[in-house]
């Protein structure tokens, strides 16, 4: 670490090692999510709800629109924690938006634990589900979780950054 005025720049090295894995792993989560949207936007069809184009559903074209951006800032977010460039942003303003970010993530998965817990006691079965309820299901909501666990364990590169 380097004392600076008024700041500490932390090199990522002294970056604990689970919460640097998860920052980085965080960031691909970011650019992988922003690269489906994107395929999405020049009118791929894969992943959609029966084969849908998101031309044809003006909601899923602006939520397509806002997921760009949100989540390529999403994986700057999770670089700005072990970068040295990240040591120079407000730390409170970092840190509100790691728990942000995590809270959206997770809390968007959160209605579909029911269903995870109603088809692994065999209250439900694979059945019961529809293709769009299946996708949601195993593809869709885990991926926010999963999003919501990195960004989660991301914030162990936070100790030590000042709150400034």
């Amino acid at each position: 670490m380097q004392i600076t005025p008024a700041r500490l720049v932390r090199h990522p090295a002294s970056t604990p090692v689970t919460g640097r894995v998860a920052a980085y792993a965080a960031a691909l989560w970011g650019l992988l999510f922003s690269l489906v949207h994107v395929y999405w936007l020049a009118d791929g069809r894969l992943g959609l709800p029966d084969g849908r184009s998101i031309y044809g559903t003006p909601a899923l074209l602006v939520i397509d629109v806002i997921a760009i951006p949100a989540s390529l800032g999403a994986a700057g977010l999770a670089l700005a924690l072990v970068r040295p460039w990240g040591g120079r942003l407000p730390g409170r303003m970092v840190r509100a938006a790691v728990w942000g970010t995590t809270a959206l993530l997770v809390l968007h998965a959160l209605p579909s634990v029911p269903d995870w817990i109603a088809l692994a006691s065999g209250m439900r079965h694979l059945g019961d589900l529809s293709a769009e309820e299946r996708f949601a299901t195993f593809v869709y909501e885990p991926w926010f979780l999963t999003g919501g666990v990195l960004f989660g364990l991301a914030t162990g590169a936070m100790r030590g950054r000042p709150p400034a």
